[in-house]
C-alpha cells in the first residue's frame, strides 16, 4: 500500500515543490498555442524548401518534440523524420533538412551534429546560446523562443513550432482544426489533473507507481508516449523507469516476467486510436503479468486523433510523475545527478 503524504494537502506541494513546477505543467496548452502561432507566422528563409528527409538533432528534453513529430510523420507523411541523439548524424545532402534543437543552445551533442551537417539545409531551434551564435554566423535560420522552465517542460514549443514549420514546408498536411482541437483537449484535461482536483486520475497513477521501478509499455505510435512517461518519472520523481513498445515486448522481454527479485510495476498505455490487435495484446499481456504477480496499471488515454492522444498521454505522464514526486518528497525541478555529469563532461 502507498505510504507518504496526502496529495490533497496543499502544504505538501508548498514544501516539496517550492519553485512551483506544477505551474509549468499547467502552461502546456498555452505554450502549445503560442508555439503553433509563432511557427505559422515565422518568416521562412529562402534557404528552406520541401526536404526529402528531415533529421531532428537533439537529446534529452530538447529531443522530445522531435520524437513526437517523427512519430506523427511515420503515420501521416511520405517524408521521413528521424531523431538523431548522437554527435554524428547519418549522411546528409542538399535535400536533407537538419533541425538542430538545443534548449540552452549549448548542448555538445547537438552542436557537434550541427557542425557535421553543413551540406544540408539547416535550421536551429533554441532559446539562444552557442547554437544561435553559430547559426547566425553561418547564415542559418534560427527559430528562437523563451521558456521559463527546464527543457522537458518546453514540450509545447518542441512539438508545435516544429509541426507548424514542417507543415509550411510540405512535410505535413495538418489541418489547423486538428491542432486547435488538440490544444482545446489539453486545456480540458489539464484542468482535471491539477492539484486542486481531488483524487484525479494523475494522482491515482502516481500512488500506484509509488516506490517501485516502473516499466511503461505502449503500442505502435504511442510508444513515444511511453518514452516520455519513463523520462518524466526518472527526472521529476527520481525513480527508475524504462519504456518498451508493443508488439516487440511480447517477443522478448515478456519472457522475464515474474523472474525478477526486485519490485517492478508495469503501466500499459491503451487507446482506441491504436491497432485492434495491439489492444488485444494489451489485455493479454496485462493478464499474464498479473498472473505472475506483477502489479499492472492499464491506462486508457483520451484523444480522438493520434496527435491529440499523444499530447494528452504526454501531459498525463507529466502530471502522474509530478504527484509521484510529491509522494516521494522529491523536488521535481532540480536534476543534480545529471547536472553533475554535465560538469564532469565539461572538464574532461
Amino acid at each position: 500500500m502507498t505510504t507518504g503524504p496526502s496529495l490533497e494537502d496543499a502544504s505538501v506541494i508548498a514544501r516539496v515543490d517550492p519553485q512551483g513546477f506544477h505551474r509549468l505543467l499547467r502552461a502546456l496548452p498555452s505554450s502549445a498555442a503560442e508555439a503553433w502561432r509563432r511557427g505559422s507566422e515565422w518568416p521562412l528563409a529562402s534557404s528552406l524548401r520541401t526536404p526529402r528527409k528531415v533529421l531532428f538533432a537533439g537529446v534529452g528534453g530538447s529531443a522530445i518534440g522531435g520524437d513526437v513529430v517523427s512519430t506523427l510523420a511515420g503515420v501521416a507523411s511520405e517524408i521521413p523524420v528521424q531523431v538523431v541523439r548522437q554527435y554524428e548524424p547519418p549522411p546528409v545532402d542538399e535535400h536533407t533538412l537538419v533541425i538542430a534543437s538545443s534548449f540552452s543552445g549549448n548542448t555538445e551533442e547537438t552542436l557537434a551534429a550541427y557542425e557535421a551537417s553543413s551540406g544540408a539545409m539547416r535550421l536551429a531551434l533554441t532559446t539562444g546560446g552557442e547554437l544561435a551564435r553559430r547559426a547566425e554566423r553561418d547564415g542559418v535560420p534560427v527559430f528562437t523562443y523563451t521558456w521559463d522552465g527546464p527543457p522537458r517542460t518546453g514540450l509545447g514549443f518542441g512539438v508545435f513550432a516544429t509541426l507548424a514549420i514542417l507543415s509550411r514546408l510540405g512535410v505535413f498536411h495538418l489541418p489547423p482544426h486538428e491542432v486547435e482541437s488538440t490544444i482545446e483537449a489539453m486545456e480540458t484535461y489539464t484542468a482535471q489533473w491539477v492539484p486542486e482536483q481531488p483524487d484525479n486520475l494523475a494522482k491515482q497513477i502516481g500512488r500506484a507507481l509509488y516506490d517501485r521501478a516502473t516499466l511503461v509499455i505502449a503500442p505502435g505510435a504511442l510508444e513515444v508516449t511511453a518514452r516520455r512517461w519513463a523520462g518524466e518519472i526518472a527526472e521529476n520523481a527520481k525513480q527508475w523507469a524504462l519504456a518498451a513498445g508493443l508488439p516487440e515486448f511480447n517477443h522478448n522481454l515478456l519472457e522475464a516476467a515474474g523472474t525478477t527479485a526486485s519490485p517492478l510495476g508495469v503501466v500499459l498505455l491503451d487507446s482506441p486510436v491504436v491497432h485492434a490487435r495491439n489492444r488485444l495484446r494489451i489485455r493479454e499481456t496485462a493478464g499474464i503479468l498479473r498472473a505472475m504477480g506483477t502489479p499492472v496499471e492499464v491506462v486508457e488515454l483520451p484523444g480522438r486523433t493520434m496527435l491529440e492522444t499523444i499530447m494528452l498521454g504526454c501531459a498525463l505522464g507529466s502530471w502522474s510523475s509530478y504527484y509521484l514526486a510529491m509522494l516521494r518528497g522529491s523536488d521535481p525541478y532540480p536534476i543534480p545527478v545529471m547536472d553533475a555529469l554535465k560538469g564532469r563532461m565539461s572538464e574532461g
